[in-house]
């Protein structure tokens, strides 16, 4: 892909940079950071549940963000 920006932003730039990297991010959490939790005695199905809460408040489908 070749894109171009412009911007007197930094901080714009930036955030456009690492979308991706964000969206990855978010994508690892979602599906899969609960399972270094699955095996312990720690209640982690509530934290999940508001993250997932947050997620959705913010309209964001993180599958429809990975290809």
């Amino acid at each position: 892909m070749n894109v171009e920006f412009k911007s007197k932003d930094p901080m714009e730039i930036k955030r456009l940079a690492k979308s991706e990297d964000m969206a990855m991010c978010l994508w690892e959490i979602f599906h899969n950071g609960w399972r270094e939790f699955k095996h312990t005695d720690y209640d982690y199905e509530k934290a999940w549940d508001k993250i997932r809460d947050i997620i959705s408040e913010h309209n964001i489908d993180v599958d429809d963000l990975i290809e």
